[in-house]
Formats: C-alpha cells, sequence, structure tokens
C-alpha cells in the first residue's frame, strides 16, 4: 500500500473563513490560551498575552473544534477522487503551547497508473487545494503514520517502500512524534534528538522505559504490525452551511465562502460518483429570517466552476434583503454525469458545454422566465405543434411532421417560419406541389381540415392551405 497524507497547518483558521493576515485561532488550558495558527507574523504556540505584547493589531479567535472536524470530513471526501480508503483525524495535543493536527489519508498505490505517475497525480490534488483555497503539506509513504511524518516535516518527496521510509524517517526529530512533551523531554534528556535514535535502542529496553504502547506506535511507524483503519463514507446527501465572521450586506464578502462551498460540493460529487442538476442557496439573516432561492442547470454536472458562476449571477440580480450572517448549500436534484466525447469530437463537446453555460449564466442573471425554448408537441395542426418550455426540458414527443426525401438527404415539408395567425388570401394562388391533408381536432372543438401546398406568392415561397369547410385560401408560413 502507498499513503499520501495531507496535514492541514492552517485548518482552524479556514474552517472560520479567517484569511485576513492579523487573525489567529487560539486554544485554552484553564486559564492559559495560546495560538494555534499563525497571526500578524507570529508563530503557532506563543502564549496569547505574550502574542498581544508582540503585535497589537492580532485578533483572537477562539477555535471551533466540530467546524474543524466538519470542513477535515469534507476535505476527505475530495480524496475520494484518488483512491480508497480515505481516512481522516485531528490529533489533539494535550500540552499548552502545541497546535492540534489535521490529517487526512487516502491509498494511492492503485491509482497511481490511472493518473499517470505520482507526479500527475500529486499536481492534480494539489490543483485541487487551490479550488478550495486550503492549504496543506504532503507526504507519500507505505505507512500511515509515515506519511503523516513526512507530510509535517515537509517532506513531499515520495518513500515507495518500507526500506526507503525507514531511511527517510531516521533522520528525522522525535519531536514530531504526538506523544505527550514529557515523554519528548525525556527523550531529549537521554540524548535521542532523531527517530533512528529510538530505533536501534533494545526494543524490551525502551518498552520497559516508555511503555509497549509507545514501542507498537513506532512498529506501525515502520510497517511492522498492520494499522487499523476507519474509513470515511461521503454522506449519500450535501449540506453545508458556511457561518460568516460577522454580519455583511455585501456581495463581495460573499463570493469566498460561496466559492468554496462549490468546490465543496464538487468534491462530494465526484466521491459519490454522479452529478447535480439543481441547487438551493439559504441566506441567514438576523431574527431568524432565511432568504431561499433555488438554481437549476440544463443538464446534470459536477463542475464547482459552474456552480460557483451561477450562485454569482443569482445574487447579482436582486440585492440582499438584509445583511447575511450564514449561507447553506443543498443539492437537491440529482443525476448521471453524461460522459462527454473523447479524442475526434473533443471540440464539439466543448462548444456544447460553452453554449450550455451560457444559457445557465443567462438563467441566473434574467430569471427563469426570460428564457424559453421550443419543444415539439403531439399534434399535426401545425399552429399546435410546438410549445414554448423551460430550457433544458426535452421535446415532448418526435415532430409528426412528414418528411420529404431529397438527393441532399431528408427534409422537412413544413416551413420553420409560421404566422401567428393564418392570413386570409384574396384569391387562390398559384401551387407547385401536391397537397399535404390535415384533419384533426375534432375531439378539442378546434376542427381542422386543410390542404397545405407550397406556392409562389409576392415573388417568394409561401405556404398555404386551403380550408374545406370555407373553400378560402390562406398564407400560414414562408419557406426560408
Amino acid at each position: 500500500m502507498l499513503w499520501l497524507c495531507l496535514h492541514f497547518p492552517h485548518l482552524p483558521a479556514e474552517a472560520r473563513g479567517l484569511r485576513d493576515p492579523c487573525d489567529a485561532v487560539t486554544d485554552s488550558r484553564g486559564a492559559q490560551r495560546w495560538l494555534i495558527t499563525p497571526g500578524a507574523g507570529l508563530a503557532p504556540g506563543i502564549a496569547l498575552g505574550d502574542a498581544l505584547a508582540r503585535q497589537p493589531q492580532l485578533r483572537a479567535h477562539t477555535r471551533k473544534p466540530a467546524a474543524e472536524r466538519a470542513a477535515l470530513r469534507r476535505l476527505a471526501h475530495a480524496l475520494y477522487r484518488y483512491g480508497s480508503p480515505v481516512s481522516a483525524t485531528i490529533e489533539e495535543l494535550q500540552e499548552p503551547g502545541r497546535a492540534p493536527r489535521a490529517l487526512a489519508w487516502v491509498e494511492i498505490g492503485r491509482s497511481l497508473r490511472l493518473f499517470g505517475g505520482f507526479d500527475a497525480l500529486r499536481d492534480a490534488v494539489c490543483a485541487d487545494l487551490a479550488e478550495l483555497q486550503q492549504s496543506a503539506q504532503l507526504g507519500v509513504a507505505p505507512t500511515r503514520d509515515g506519511a503523516a511524518l513526512l507530510a509535517l516535516a515537509g517532506q513531499t518527496e515520495p518513500a515507495p517502500d518500507l526500506a526507503a521510509l525507514e531511511r527517510r524517517l531516521s533522520k528525522l526529530p522525535v519531536s514530531l512524534l504526538p506523544w505527550p512533551q514529557a515523554q519528548i523531554d525525556a527523550l531529549y534528556g537521554m540524548g535521542l534528538r532523531r527517530l533512528g535514535d529510538l530505533f536501534a535502542l533494545p526494543r524490551a529496553g525502551f518498552a520497559r522505559r516508555f511503555g509497549v504502547e509507545r514501542l507498537h506506535a513506532l512498529d506501525r511507524l515502520r510497517g511492522r504490525v498492520p494499522d487499523a483503519v476507519q474509513a470515511i463514507v461521503p454522506p449519500p446527501s450535501f449540506q453545508r452551511r458556511f457561518e460568516l465572521p460577522g454580519e455583511t450586506d455585501s456581495l463581495e464578502s460573499l463570493l469566498f465562502p460561496l466559492r468554496r462551498m462549490s468546490f465543496e460540493l464538487q468534491a462530494w460529487l465526484r466521491a459519490r460518483d454522479t452529478g447535480v442538476r439543481s441547487i438551493e442557496l439559504e441566506c441567514e439573516h438576523a431574527r431568524r429570517r432565511r432568504t431561499r432561492f433555488g438554481l437549476r442547470f440544463l443538464s446534470a454536472h459536477r463542475d464547482g466552476a459552474r456552480l460557483f458562476d451561477a450562485l454569482r449571477e443569482r445574487l447579482n440580480r436582486e440585492p440582499l434583503q438584509a445583511p447575511v450572517r450564514a449561507l447553506r448549500l443543498r443539492a437537491r436534484d440529482l443525476g448521471t454525469v453524461a460522459s462527454g466525447q473523447m479524442a475526434l469530437f473533443d471540440g464539439a463537446s466543448d462548444v456544447q458545454l460553452q453554449w450550455t453555460e451560457t444559457v445557465e449564466r443567462l438563467l441566473a442573471r434574467l430569471g427563469e422566465s426570460a428564457l424559453w425554448t421550443p419543444a415539439v408537441v403531439e399534434d399535426h395542426r401545425p399552429e399546435r405543434a410546438t410549445a414554448m418550455t423551460a430550457p433544458g426540458v426535452a421535446p415532448l414527443t418526435p415532430s409528426l411532421a412528414p418528411r420529404l426525401a431529397t438527393d441532399e438527404g431528408e427534409r422537412p415539408v413544413r416551413p420553420l417560419l409560421l404566422l401567428p395567425q393564418p392570413v386570409a388570401l384574396p384569391h387562390a394562388p398559384q401551387v407547385l406541389d401536391a397537397p399535404e391533408r390535415i384533419e384533426s381536432g375534432w375531439w378539442d372543438g378546434d376542427d381542422a381540415r386543410r390542404d397545405y401546398h407550397t406556392a409562389d406568392w409576392q415573388q417568394a415561397r409561401a405556404w398555404v392551405f386551403r380550408d374545406h369547410a370555407s373553400g378560402r385560401w390562406y398564407l400560414h408560413g414562408w419557406w426560408s
């Protein structure tokens, strides 16, 4: 097995949507409070009082563990694109001054060939993290704990086997181990600075001094004993709530959370191997007021940029009714994503996708009532053979219009340009072809009995008919 581990050092801040360099998240034990994310140029681990003395402009925010766990689960869902199983955890280090470690793993050994090697897979992972606007450190090793230590050390070069992993680990400091600080200090007091020093110790003596549990931890690190994995499974539905740092009525302030939620939905859709046809965005205001609106897409897809563009256009269309405190995004209608044509037809597929995205952007900007598309209806009467439907709605039935075989192939007998109402002609026109007889509508009170012809009229090719009941001639359309 080959594990890819991601360490998210800024997850406590990113889970709260904090992006200003002067913002930092703090943790506490009793009266002690210290930084667990960087802020105003200060590193994690500094006591809050000392940090404020050095940088008065620092803004301290209390940690929200529940938000961190939810954010880590969503990031783990994004890793399902690269393999399985996927697992994640937040290692809590109890001593004051130590920051929690947010880690996520995915087994990639069976996916390397699919992605074209490790470099291509790593680039794809980094691209996904960039879309999510998430910072991470990456490590790759045959064991989960080994990959985690390489990620914590910032060593992105993979260790392909256990022998290479042990050589790499031997050079790392023992301070990277998630052990109590008292044990780390004891190791330093004995002159044991690097993991290689621990590997060289007699096993029995190490177990007596530090416990069998620590010995087993070193064995798991080097792959000498199996490591049980508690896999994360993406939920069957998607709902994401983003609480803003404060109330805002500015659309610009909402673009960051909207973009993040859009790409989180993309990651969930990829993990579930499905697409979305409609979504709902809910804006939470003061006094428990809420504004909801939905967006429909012409086809099921899982493109985060397409989701974000539609949400932005929709919010641009109408001003916010009140300052927003939180956003909630739901996936409503799921469906199978149509796989695009490859190779020779890539260009045509791209053109169709661009047209679909353009129509969706117009729907979001102008509203669904502003656009319509024609659909054929099961009726022989020309004025009832089409209907106005919402964009993306499939035609009800194939056209019942007869088709004429020519040397160039089939062409419709009926023209595309019809008049809103037939216009009575003063005299019979000169017809050019045999009639197409239509007798229909007796069941709905609009009986039509007509003979249609192509005729010369006013130096153009017209589509005319003679009404059986009155015997009069009418102009009904024009040939192009």
